[in-house]
């Protein structure tokens, strides 16, 4: 298992049923846009509601992408 997975499944034990929700909706939107054709994939509704649903992590997105970077140098 990648450091990225176990980091992953770590934050997922931790939140609690409405953080988990918002998560299984953000991550059912991000694989219906990458299934999508590029013209639906771009749209601004969808970004809107991506955004929309990462707005309430509380956690760092951007600090976990920074940190696994670090670990693949």
């Amino acid at each position: 298992m990648t450091i990225l997975r176990q980091k992953i499944e770590h934050e997922l034990d931790a939140l609690d049923n409405q953080s988990m929700a918002a998560v299984y909706e953000h991550l059912r939107q991000m694989n219906r846009l990458r299934r999508s054709p590029r013209k639906r994939r771009m749209a601004a509704a969808d970004i809107d509601l991506v955004l929309e649903l990462t707005s309430s992590s509380k956690s760092s997105w951007a600090a976990a992408v920074s940190a696994e970077r670090e670990v693949r140098l």
